[in-house]
């Protein structure tokens, strides 16, 4: 068949198709009815000569020539916005992108105001806009980056994607002053006795919360903690140790921020390698987008802000291109 026969929007079709392998998913991703979607399925599997997505029990997963198409249609996609993206110079000054961002509360509030800030001077038109990371976000995070323009979320949470590395921090456990139960220091033996607090969003399962990155280096160590409390958000965290006998794990910039007015102690966790490096990753697919590329460096100029004015974050140990 010849390719000026084809309606090159089956492109973005089987895309959205092979990615969340569900017809119902791929309409909502595309913001079309379910019969449209459905419609260019059976367009492609005519064209291929096969079905592309098969049922396995309750759900559908990928024939091996779908899978095989996958990376093929990526850059496909990538090559046809290169050549459309690229007529015109990205001008910051005259954009009106919105440009949104998934990540955590506390991320949002570290990297937020002053990203907006430095958008609010050289994009005046553009908008920023941040969604709060779900559990259900992580599941399949190169999925879930499509509908977006990139997360801002730690190694360990996300994989597969490309990704720019902006700071490095370290967790820290932290009790109130009057937390008689410990002392100077604490033990793997402390945090497994003592109540804690963590964090955990609504669509959190117990399974997926105890598999959070810190939660899961401390189990390492053999420490099963016990949950007093629950809270949707990091920053709330600190709030519910406070006058208590609860432990939490923090980020020590955030620990250090608190701790005076608070009433907060700072301790360091018994177990190794609890830094953490955090990144912003992207889909393949606005690698090159020039905005986006834009919005990669704004990024970057923050990072380099906050580990020269604030004490606990520290440049990455890699330097990733943009």
């Amino acid at each position: 068949m010849e390719i000026s026969n084809l309606n090159l929007n089956l492109l973005i079709h089987l895309d959205a198709l092979l990615s969340h392998r569900s017809v119902s998913r791929a309409a909502e991703h595309l913001g079309l009815s379910q019969p449209t979607v459905s419609a260019a399925l059976a367009r492609l599997r005519r064209h291929f000569g096969d079905e592309l997505l098969h049922r396995v029990g309750n759900s559908s997963e990928l024939t091996p020539m779908a899978s095989s198409l996958r990376p093929l249609v990526t850059e496909a996609i990538i090559s046809a916005q290169r050549v459309f993206l690229n007529q015109k110079v990205f001008d910051p000054a005259t954009c009106r992108r919105e440009f949104t961002i998934l990540t955590s509360d506390y991320w949002m509030r570290t990297f937020g105001p002053p990203l907006s800030r430095s958008m609010a001077s050289n994009a005046p038109m553009a908008s920023l806009r941040f969604e709060l990371v779900r559990s259900e976000d992580l599941d399949r995070p190169v999925n879930a980056l499509q509908k977006f323009d990139g997360a801002l979320v730690p190694h360990g949470v996300v994989r597969g994607a490309p990704h720019v590395d902006l700071v490095t921090t370290e967790w820290c456990v932290v009790v109130s002053v009057d937390n008689d139960r410990v002392g100077e220091s604490i033990e793997i033996q402390d945090l497994a006795e003592l109540p804690w607090v963590i964090y955990a969003d609504r669509s959190s399962s117990p399974a997926t919360t105890l598999n959070a990155v810190i939660i899961r280096q401390l189990r390492l160590s053999g420490l099963d903690p016990r949950i007093a409390a629950a809270v949707p958000t990091f920053t709330a965290v600190p709030d519910f140790v406070v006058g208590t006998d609860r432990v939490a794990v923090i980020h020590r910039p955030e620990a250090l921020r608190l701790q005076d007015h608070m009433g907060l102690r700072i301790l360091d966790l018994p177990v190794p390698n609890v830094s953490l490096t955090q990144a912003f990753w992207w889909h393949p697919q606005v690698g090159r987008d020039e905005a986006h590329r834009w919005l990669r460096t704004l990024l970057r100029e923050v990072a380099e802000q906050l580990t020269a004015s604030q004490v606990g974050f520290e440049p990455p140990a890699a330097d990733r291109a943009l």
